[in-house]
């Protein structure tokens, strides 16, 4: 399977994740970098109709991949600005896509399902998607990545 994983990483979690799978599987990775360091409150509320985010690589030319993993931490309820300017600029069309956040538990599933809406805005095909909770433990993060794996009968 050719596969990439695009991710945003505020404080390395996702990031964890990410390198997580691409040692699990080999998948490629691509960091999605957001240079608007400074928001207002209502950006971090609006994510997903705020276009607040300044991305470094503003598009992926995906078409070598059959699988793509899409990860993003959990802000206040969503995924963050940058992995949603990400999925704005880009047509998943004929893509498989495995969707992951990272979050505290706290509408961890509604930013799943967010990301998932907005993909599929994109024409990608969410196939699956899993959350991550994070509680500081790089080692508990790569269990639960490789439990989440199995789970999708990836490993």
């Amino acid at each position: 399977m050719r596969s990439l994983t695009i991710f945003y990483s505020e404080t390395g979690n996702t990031y964890q994740v990410a390198n997580t799978i691409h040692k699990l599987i080999g998948s490629h990775t691509k960091e999605i970098i957001d240079n608007n360091v400074h928001r207002s409150l209502h950006e971090y509320f609006f994510t997903t109709i705020c276009n607040s985010a300044r991305i470094e690589p503003k598009s992926i030319d995906i078409d070598y991949y059959e699988t793509i993993f899409i990860g993003s931490p959990v802000w206040m309820g969503t995924i963050s600005p940058a992995i949603v300017q990400f999925i704005e600029n880009m047509d998943f069309k004929n893509k498989d896509i495995i969707i992951f956040v990272t979050g505290h538990g706290v509408c961890d599933d509604l930013a799943l399902k967010r990301m998932s809406r907005i993909i599929k805005k994109h024409n990608g095909n969410v196939i699956s998607g899993f959350i991550i909770h994070t509680n500081g433990d790089s080692e508990q993060l790569k269990l639960d990545t490789t439990k989440a794996m199995e789970d999708l009968h990836l490993l």
